[in-house]
């Protein structure tokens, strides 16, 4: 039975997860959510979901994790800002490029295992998409 929710919940992530959101191209370059399966459990692996904003004007961003029903069930945090992407990555908090905005199920109260909506604010540019919790 637990297998098979896991599977009907991945479909569904799937069937509403546009590739647009996926990696979504603007005016500030590339920002993209790099785990879109999340995996709680504990083993430093996919614990937690994270969004990576180019966000070179350093301007305010914002993030929300909202479940299917349209309910907030958190905020997301900033967990780094860094310069580049890849091996060529140097987290630097004061000024860098890239923000990542993280989000774990597990704060703030457990979240259940299942489909959520995120939603990134960055100037005039809303990035939205689909993520998975599997329990």
């Amino acid at each position: 039975m637990k297998a098979k929710n896991i599977t009907l919940n991945l479909l569904a992530a799937l069937a509403l997860s546009p590739a647009a959101a996926f990696c979504a191209a603007s005016a500030l370059g590339q920002s993209i959510a790099l785990n879109k399966l999340v995996t709680p459990n504990g083993d430093a692996k996919n614990d937690t979901f994270i969004f990576r904003c180019h966000n070179p004007r350093d301007s305010d961003v914002e993030g929300r994790i909202y479940d299917l029903s349209g309910r907030e069930v958190a905020v997301m945090r900033l967990k780094q800002r860094s310069n580049g992407v890849g091996a060529a990555a140097t987290v630097d908090n004061s000024s860098g490029i890239y923000y990542d905005l993280e989000w774990n199920p597990n704060s703030g109260g457990r979240n259940p295992g299942g489909v959520y909506v995120y939603q990134v604010r960055l100037e005039t540019k809303v990035f939205k998409g689909t993520l998975v919790v599997i329990r």
